[in-house]
């Protein structure tokens, strides 16, 4: 068939979608995991252990009798954050002392009265609306190693960010052809369709794949050793099916079938050993494997 039409299948709409998809996605875990590292869980620790300050100056005021000058002399020598490895925000002071509503005899001993039972104590809720922060209590703090987990996590997301790039940077540059005379790889690998010897067709219908077996004449005879190479024809993430645009995948397959005289694997439901045998996967960019031949 020389000087038959090339049909090219570029990257296809399905294969963008779900890459970009993957790259939103990775984009996201990594922004998230790394602001949890860096500011938010520390800052969910600065706002527990100050509600736990708050908590122990009712403990503690409630407990005996104090005099204005007892009290104000006691809340300034508390520190709000316990000793120890505790992860805060770089600006925050370790050695912090009680927030100055505390320190207030009079105004402290009000609140106190004024708080009941309320679910969110009125002080804390007029403290955290002063920070900016929210009023719900608290409920536990995060320590060292669970903070760096989210850092660790952040890396990973960060991996699988650039992984998802580099597929959708490299197959936006690739495409699978056929002229007259051969199948062209999306890795640019040419596959003549004298040299075809099997196609395995098991996976066409269903998911648009299908495997072409060749014998590569680049390979001395002492090379190949009688392996066929094998080779990926796909059509989901290369030219996909739709009719309104040709259905090119489909038409680049077509191509091919009219110019094999092999063996066809259709109907077998498993892989044969023989094509999972002496595989080389030394370089799986290629989308070519060798498999033993049958002659």
């Amino acid at each position: 068939m020389k000087g038959a039409e090339t049909i090219e299948c570029r990257a296809t709409k399905w294969f963008y979608l779900r890459v970009w998809a993957m790259v939103i996605m990775f984009g996201v875990f990594l922004v998230l995991f790394l602001k949890d590292w860096k500011v938010g869980w520390p800052t969910k620790n600065e706002v527990y252990y100050t509600y736990k300050a708050f908590e122990k100056a009712e403990e503690l005021f409630n407990g005996r009798e104090w005099s204005a000058e007892e009290w104000e002399s006691e809340a300034r020598k508390r520190e709000i954050f316990p000793a120890g490895d505790v992860v805060l925000p770089a600006h925050v002071d370790r050695k912090a002392r009680w927030p100055l509503q505390l320190s207030g005899y009079e105004g402290y001993r009000i609140s106190v009265v004024e708080e009941g039972n309320k679910t969110i104590p009125p002080m804390w809720a007029s403290y955290t609306h002063e920070r900016g922060w929210s009023s719900a209590i608290p409920e536990k703090s995060y320590d060292g190693k669970k903070i760096q987990e989210q850092l660790y996590y952040g890396i990973g997301s960060g991996v699988l960010l650039c992984g998802a790039l580099f597929f959708l940077v490299r197959n936006s540059r690739r495409s699978m052809k056929v002229d007259g005379e051969a199948f062209y790889a999306p890795c640019g690998k040419r596959v003549p369709f004298e040299a075809i010897r099997r196609i395995d067709v098991r996976k066409w219908r269903t998911k648009g794949l299908a495997y072409l077996f060749f014998e590569d004449a680049s390979l001395s005879a002492e090379s190949k050793g009688g392996a066929l190479k094998k080779s990926k024809v796909d059509g989901m993430v290369y030219g996909q099916f739709i009719k309104e645009n040709g259905a090119p995948a489909e038409a680049l397959f077509q191509r091919i079938l009219q110019n094999f005289k092999g063996e066809l694997l259709e109907l077998v439901e498993d892989e044969p050993e023989r094509d999972r045998e002496n595989v080389d996967n030394s370089d799986p960019d290629q989308q070519v494997e060798e498999v033993p031949s049958q002659e």
